[in-house]
């Protein structure tokens, strides 16, 4: 007798379907596009479209990619992502996109992460992640909240961020110091809070549309 799919299976099937939902753009190509910053060819900069004098607004505080929606996606796709566009304290934001497309990405090739850490790690860990990392102050920059969550959590950041640096060292580091020499750390452990407490949504539903 053959046995059907499981729940896990039908799980990442879904996030296989909805990921053809979404539109992805660099970053840097709509900046480009826009005439911000010179337009890289095979072989040189192409300066055509490029006013120097608007180059100081290609500063930005946008994820690498910009997420969307395509125009005909259906309105099922609106419920899996309810939590995207509002969890209760968070809005719909060029990074929430970005966090739910890496979530889909990630359900759809490992399967459901009905607590958050798979995309959790893979935001703290993975080398392709690095640049971003560095600049966690851009998705702090993008809403107001943040900051106001980050000061309510900061003490338990920390101590995650200083569990996790002690686990990877092997040893003691004393009195956080660490953390505090590079508070950049913090803050990564805050983004990537973010993006599981979005995953593990995403999960849910995917969950309770088999049901």
């Amino acid at each position: 007798m053959v046995e059907g799919p499981t729940v896990q299976d039908q799980i990442r099937g879904m996030a296989m379907a909805l990921r053809h939902w979404f539109e992805i753009t660099e970053t840097e190509d709509l900046i480009q596009e826009a005439g911000l910053r010179p337009t890289k060819t095979k072989r040189r900069f192409s300066f055509k479209t490029h006013n120097r004098k608007f180059e100081v607004l290609a500063l930005t505080a946008l994820p690498p990619q910009v997420i969307r929606l395509k125009s005909d996606a259906p309105v099922t796709t609106l419920h899996l992502l309810q939590d995207v566009y509002d969890d209760g304290e968070l809005r719909a934001d060029p990074w929430r996109w970005w966090f739910s497309w890496l979530s889909i990405e990630i359900i759809a090739r490992l399967g459901p992460d009905p607590t958050g850490k798979r995309v959790q790690e893979f935001i703290v860990h993975d080398d392709s992640l690095q640049n971003v990392r560095a600049t966690t102050a851009r998705w702090l920059a993008s809403n107001p909240i943040r900051l106001d969550i980050l000061g309510r959590e900061f003490a338990h950041l920390v101590d995650r961020a200083h569990t996790r640096t002690v686990e990877e060292r092997g040893g003691s580091v004393s009195a956080y110091s660490s953390i505090l020499q590079k508070p950049v750390l913090t803050m990564v452990e805050a983004m990537a809070g973010e993006a599981g407490r979005l995953s593990a949504a995403i999960t849910a539903r995917l969950a309770d549309r088999i049901k």
